[in-house]
């Protein structure tokens, strides 16, 4: 079966590609924590005057707080990486399969929900910073957040519906 090959191959070329990108914002992360700078948009959404100095506690809160979803994408990563390793192995139609597309599309849905969660939470505590009545709370929503959502959502029934295509599957196995 030259497809199932490809299948195969792919999967362990992407294993090792979901490993590396986990490994890749793992250090980030770390690096992020340790010399964190506030982006520019930050400053912005936060109205933080050009130049203006923020201590180090209220930067490393910032760049803890936007960890928080990296970390839920470091998740989605990992069971990408199982389930390319189950592939690469040849097992496709399996629970095990199954259970780790749901937890893909889970993992995604919990980076759209901590970013939604997450955004406003940097621009206000970086906003602290201003004096009283020029801080900030700022809400966003974009088109990326919504895909995020919808690929989740697409991953999570995939899953389910997976799930039972295998168990349907097991059943005529026994069967025959």
């Amino acid at each position: 079966m030259p497809e199932s090959n490809a299948v195969r191959r792919w999967s362990a070329v992407l294993q090792v590609l979901a490993t590396v990108a986990m490994a890749l914002l793992a250090v980030t992360v770390a690096l992020a924590l340790l010399v964190f700078d506030l982006p520019q948009a930050l400053r912005e959404a936060a109205g933080l005057e050009p130049g203006a100095q923020i201590v180090p506690a209220t930067r490393f809160a910032a760049a803890a707080v936007g960890a928080v979803p990296v970390l839920a994408t470091i998740y989605a990563l990992g069971h990408m990486s199982a389930l390319f390793g189950l592939y690469a192995k040849g097992e496709t139609l399996t629970p095990p399969c199954a259970r780790h597309i749901r937890r893909i599309g889970a993992g995604l849905l919990a980076v759209a929900a901590l970013q939604f969660l997450t955004r406003p939470a940097q621009v206000a505590l970086v906003s602290l910073a201003n004096p009283p009545g020029e801080r900030v709370l700022a809400i966003s929503l974009g088109s990326a957040d919504w895909a995020l959502v919808l690929a989740g959502g697409l991953l999570l029934t995939i899953g389910w519906v997976m799930g039972e295509a295998a168990r349907i599957a097991e059943d005529h196995q026994a069967i025959v």
